[in-house]
């Protein structure tokens, strides 16, 4: 289980055991997150990373903590928001109007913190579709994701791409980064934690007129993938729609057709051509035939929806949000760039100047056209860490450190021991400061007088 040749935990018996468990396939490209997970979790069992992983996959210990370690659970408001405009304006009022009395049934899966079926449900208030009309389901394999969505507490990089009349209408402000959603909207959503692979037909039983799905087939590999759609096959109406991302189109149609609607892509079970609703137009793409992508809802520079109504940071509540440790003593943003790259510029400025909404949005643009930027990244996890989103944070950097580490980015010295650094400080910051001494000691190896090195220092307490 362990591949003694690089020191790294994560081998093929690990890999098997957790596309078994739950699809997801583990490469060496995506492994890193994996043996953060792994460490983590045996820091805090107080074992060793290879007992802990031979009674994990023994069964002594319960998988639910590191399952829930090793899921993607970042997501954010009105995300896919083409989809659900389709849905709202479209696919429910020709379903209430064929089925007075029978409410359409809408599945979010994988719903992460509730993201997703909040969204819709926000939109059905503003449009006035009442609840007896739309039941909204959603379903996550993970248990703290779902623990996190029924309380409704969501921090300001949930809200980015929420504009501020109805970030104001439906939160209100709960401490110096948290938002609260109306309590009236929880009750809309029934949450349930499902492993699609596994469970999803029993626990979710009856079939749903919609499902979203996305970002969760490009985890898998074919294989996988092609179980994971008859299962939403089984689950979605005849007449249905499966709503994926557009990364996730080159779908296997062996059970499904792709199908158009008013500009909106989505796939709807094989069998003969589904009608389109009354009044609107519906598009069959051509076997191979390329679809245009949606635009991007924001341009590059008049792309930022205007933050959510929020609070600027203050000092102490910045502290909160990293180990309180001197401020020299926290990682500094990547040095400027140089020049012929403005986009990074003009993130790290918006890092700078504590408009982290606006900043995860400008990195997230420049790795969307250019992945290999290491600097991107780096910029990336420090907002993400700012914003209290640690081990997002943690996930980032140490998938970023792995490549760089494989030669496959680049990185500058001083900019790689800031990352490491920012490993150090959130793993010091949530009381692991044994596992943070490892990466203390490669920044005195590399650069004796950083400034972390101060959680070196016995009796330390700046977590």
């Amino acid at each position: 289980m362990t591949d003694a040749s690089n020191g790294r935990v994560v081998g093929e018996t690990l890999r098997a055991w957790i596309r078994g468990r739950t699809g997801i396939s583990i490469t060496e490209q995506n492994q890193a997150p994996v043996e953060l997970a792994v460490r983590l979790e045996a820091e805090r069992h107080g074992l060793d990373p290879v007992i802990y992983l031979d009674r994990l996959q023994g069964g002594v210990l319960p998988p639910q903590a590191f399952i829930d370690a090793i899921t993607t659970n970042e997501s954010y408001f009105f995300r896919a928001q083409d989809q659900m405009r389709v849905t709202i304006t479209r696919l429910i009022p020709e379903l209430m109007r064929c089925r007075p009395g029978q409410p359409a049934r809408i599945l979010s899966l994988p719903c992460a913190r509730g993201e997703e079926p909040y969204s819709l449900a926000i939109l059905c208030e503003e449009h006035r579709i009442p609840p007896r009309a739309v039941e909204l389901v959603a379903g996550d394999i993970s248990a703290t994701c779902l623990a996190d969505a029924r309380r409704g507490d969501y921090g300001p990089l949930a809200l980015r791409r929420t504009d501020p009349t109805t970030a104001q209408r439906w939160f209100t402000p709960w401490g110096p980064r948290t938002y609260r959603l109306e309590p009236a909207l929880l009750g809309r959503v029934s949450f349930h934690q499902v492993n699609l692979l596994e469970d999803a037909a029993t626990v979710l039983a009856r079939r749903f007129d919609v499902i979203f799905c996305e970002n969760l087939l490009i985890y898998f590999d074919p294989e996988t993938t092609s179980r994971a759609l008859a299962v939403l096959g089984r689950l979605l109406e005849p007449d249905g729609w499966l709503f994926v991302d557009h990364a996730e189109w080159n779908i296997p149609r062996e059970q499904f057709r792709m199908q158009e609607l008013d500009g909106c892509v989505g796939f709807r079970p094989l069998g003969p051509a589904h009608p389109a609703p009354a009044g609107h137009s519906r598009r069959d793409p051509a076997p191979g035939a390329a679809v245009p992508l949606p635009g991007p809802r924001w341009t590059a520079d008049g792309d930022r929806p205007p933050p959510p109504v929020t609070p600027t940071p203050t000092a102490p509540a910045r502290a909160a949000q990293r180990p309180a440790a001197p401020a020299a003593a926290r990682p500094a943003p990547p040095s400027p760039p140089p020049a012929g790259q403005p986009r990074l510029a003009h993130a790290q400025a918006h890092y700078q100047a504590k408009r982290f909404a606006e900043a995860l949005l400008a990195f997230n643009a420049i790795l969307a056209g250019h992945p290999a930027d290491a600097r991107a990244r780096l910029g990336k996890a420090l907002v993400l860490a700012d914003c209290g989103e640690d081990f997002e944070a943690l996930e980032v950097t140490e998938t970023l450190l792995h490549a760089v580490d494989e030669g496959e980015l680049d990185l500058s010295p001083p900019d790689y021991v800031e990352a490491l650094a920012l490993i150090a400080l959130l793993l010091h910051k949530k009381g692991l400061k044994d596992l943070a001494q490892g990466y203390l000691r490669e920044i005195a190896r590399r650069a004796p007088g950083h400034p972390s090195l101060g959680l070196l220092r016995p009796g330390s307490d700046h977590a």
